[in-house]
């Protein structure tokens, strides 16, 4: 799937006399209360997306159902619409206020973990979907259960491991795991805080991961594979950011694609104009929220060389263009509006 909805030359109804309106988005933000937005937000989420289901032009409903088909997110195009409709619907259980977060789960602990947990993923080659709701799982774990800061690491360490049974088609050792973590804990407390945390969970693993939106959207509007791989590498530090759980994850996903945009300055046609008036017709965050979110984007992408974090060094490889060391992150925050 890395290497799916980067470009497609199909036609597109001329909406260029459209993309005026469209530029306006980057203009200062103002500080809001994200977690309190995001929640009334999904509060009228689903009547808005009902209403949607009438109200969509025709010409993105199909482009829509042709991108899920082409990423093949779905098996039957016939009720494709269906299931992105779907798909909005349930970003209102996926957000999380830091209040319901343990106190000593900090941002940096955060940014330690996660990062941890991205070299784990990498060395295991997993999926980039177990990655997503691996870190999910984690969020709402820390939600449920009262988890020492000593079994962190461990918590983590499971969560990856319930991801990887859910996305994977080939799993590691339990004593593989334990290897990696240096043999600090025993299979025997691995699978006892894996049992713990199926319980707390209700075995409900469901979650439409931030990356399927960004894939979905960037194949809509026809974005380059340098914009795409950009938008990924963005998309993933908001993994590590504490500041970014409380928004949804399709609002994630348009925010990173936003800010690779603006990064990259590449050259506009009158088709990308098109094809990106049509995805942001698809816009369901507020505007300071969208906003905020590149803000911290781009702040994290500042400073993830300095910090040599797993993110930076996966996107510096030549299959993703080396995209982590485009110049034009070093001043992103300055693009924006807002000094750092």
């Amino acid at each position: 799937m890395a290497g799916a909805g980067f470009c497609d030359s199909r036609p597109l109804l001329d909406l260029h006399q459209k993309a005026d309106d469209r530029r306006a988005l980057c203009k200062p933000w103002r500080f809001i209360d994200e977690y309190a937005e995001s929640r009334m937000a999904s509060l009228n989420l689903e009547c808005r997306w009902d209403a949607l289901h009438a109200l969509v032009p025709t010409l993105l409903r199909r482009e829509v159902e042709i991108a899920l088909e082409k990423l093949n997110f779905i098996w039957d195009p016939t009720y494709a619409w269906e299931m992105f409709l779907d798909m909005m619907q349930s970003q209102a259980s996926d957000t999380f206020s830091n209040k319901d977060l343990p106190s000593y789960f900090t941002d940096a602990t955060r940014r330690i973990l996660v990062d941890w947990l991205i070299k784990v993923h990498e060395m295991m080659h997993f999926q980039d979907e177990t990655l997503y709701l691996a870190i999910h799982l984690l969020n709402r774990s820390l939600c449920l259960l009262k988890v020492s800061i000593a079994n962190l690491q461990l918590l983590g360490m499971v969560c990856l491991f319930i991801a990887a049974k859910k996305e994977e088609s080939l799993l590691p050792e339990v004593s593989d795991l334990c290897y990696v973590m240096d043999y600090t804990y025993t299979p025997r407390e691995l699978l006892r805080l894996e049992r713990k945390v199926l319980s707390r969970l209700k075995f409900d693993l469901a979650y439409c991961a931030p990356l399927h939106f960004l894939l979905l959207f960037a194949s809509v509007a026809r974005c380059s594979a340098k914009m795409t791989w950009m938008a990924r590498f963005l998309l993933e530090l908001a993994l590590s950011e504490g500041q970014c759980v409380v928004f949804q994850p399709v609002q994630l996903a348009e925010a990173a694609l936003c800010l690779a945009r603006l990064i990259l300055k590449e050259p506009p046609t009158p088709e990308g104009e098109a094809a990106w008036c049509l995805v942001s017709s698809l816009h369901v965050g507020n505007e300071p929220a969208l906003l905020r979110i590149m803000q911290i984007l781009a702040t994290a992408a500042a400073t993830a060389p300095g910090e040599i974090c797993a993110s930076y060094i996966k996107f510096s490889s030549p299959e993703t263009m080396h995209v982590s060391r485009d110049p034009g992150l070093v001043n992103a925050s300055l693009l924006l509006g807002v000094h750092k």
